[in-house]
């Protein structure tokens, strides 16, 4: 036995250690800090369900307004055709751009926006306000500082002709 391992040190002389093995390592290290900060953040709460449940609210909410932007005619043409003319590079995507909530009339509102999410960059093609149920839609008009109706935005600014050709 003692042969076979003398052997075995003779033929494999031990490694020089190298910088691509101090970058793996750092890497990996990097990598294990990383999923345990992680673990820690996501936890969800142990004390009470209570905090929990008076989220969840509010979670809906706002699943309303997006769902009910995702539905309109034009976000529907505009994400299918940023997904044809990228070639499925780019996606559409419906974003908050702010984490309050807006009051517009005594009426508050969650701050969407429409963007083109390209490999390099995002782009902002319109903003919008909308209800909490997602029965109301405004638009705002950030060049005139105003917020418009769906109904006057679609008749002033045409906005299926982005997509037209």
């Amino acid at each position: 036995m003692a042969a076979i391992i003398h052997l075995l040190f003779a033929t494999m002389p031990p490694r020089a250690s190298s910088s691509k093995t101090a970058i793996t390592a750092g890497i990996l290290a990097g990598l294990l800090a990383a999923a345990l900060g992680a673990y820690y953040v996501y936890q969800p709460p142990s004390s009470s369900t209570a905090p929990a449940m008076q989220e969840a609210p509010a979670a809906q909410a706002d699943d309303k307004a997006v769902n009910a932007l995702l539905a309109l005619p034009e976000i529907r043409a505009w994400s299918a055709h940023i997904e044809k003319a990228s070639g499925g590079r780019s996606h559409g995507a419906v974003m908050e751009t702010a984490p309050e909530q807006r009051l517009v009339d005594g009426q508050a509102y969650f701050q969407l926006s429409f963007f083109e999410n390209a490999p390099d960059a995002a782009h902002r093609w319109e903003s919008f306000l909308v209800t909490p149920d997602g029965k109301r839609i405004l638009v705002e008009d950030t060049a005139e500082g105003e917020l418009l109706s769906l109904e006057r935005w679609r008749k002033e600014s045409a906005p299926m002709n982005r997509v037209a050709n």
